[in-house]
């Protein structure tokens, strides 16, 4: 599909079916994004709505030489954080302990760099608490700041590095025993 000035002037205009085939278009996009975040369907459908009625107010900020996706994107991230924010749904607590996983975050470095990114996204931070694949995933995806998420979250820059280093270790766990299971064959 290109977005173009007549097609967003159509927007603009509430015309329905350029609506609903720019919805059907996005929708796509949106929830791809959105999955990363959580698995809770009715919530994904909420975000990505929500996400899509600002996107519609707001087509005036778009600007057409620019890319959609990322424009989409930085609205679907944002709008995430501002449910959060509003639900508190989920509890991210700061352990201590974070000096225990400090060493397994180097294997953990290492082990994603021998796999495919994208494997390792979609098949092990599903498997994250979701408190910590949230953070992991702003930080590892959206490349925000552990100081931004920290902020963005209303919650302490321990508690974000808790979480990064929590992920690290769970991911590197399933890595090494994928490396082993690869190893025995």
């Amino acid at each position: 599909m290109e977005i173009n000035q007549e097609f967003l002037s159509q927007i603009k205009k509430r015309d329905r079916k350029t609506i609903l085939k720019f919805y059907e278009y996005s929708f796509n996009l949106m929830m791809q994004q959105v999955n990363r975040y959580t698995k809770d369907k009715s919530v994904q459908m909420s975000i990505v709505n929500d996400a899509f009625m600002k996107i519609i107010n707001g087509i005036d900020k778009f600007d057409v030489n620019k890319s959609y996706s990322a424009w989409l994107s930085t609205i679907l991230r944002n709008e995430f954080i501002d449910h959060y924010r509003k639900n508190k749904k989920f509890e991210l607590i700061y352990s201590d302990k974070a000096t225990d996983l400090t060493e397994s975050a180097f294997t953990a470095d290492y082990y994603i760099q021998q796999f495919d990114k994208e494997i390792v996204l979609s098949q092990f931070v599903d498997a994250l608490p979701e408190a910590t694949k949230i953070v992991f995933n702003l930080f590892v995806l959206e490349d925000m700041s552990r100081e931004d998420i920290s902020k963005q979250l209303g919650i302490s820059y321990e508690t974000v590095k808790w979480h990064i280093l929590k992920a690290r270790k769970i991911i590197s766990e399933q890595l090494i025993e994928l490396n082993k299971d690869h190893a025995i064959r």
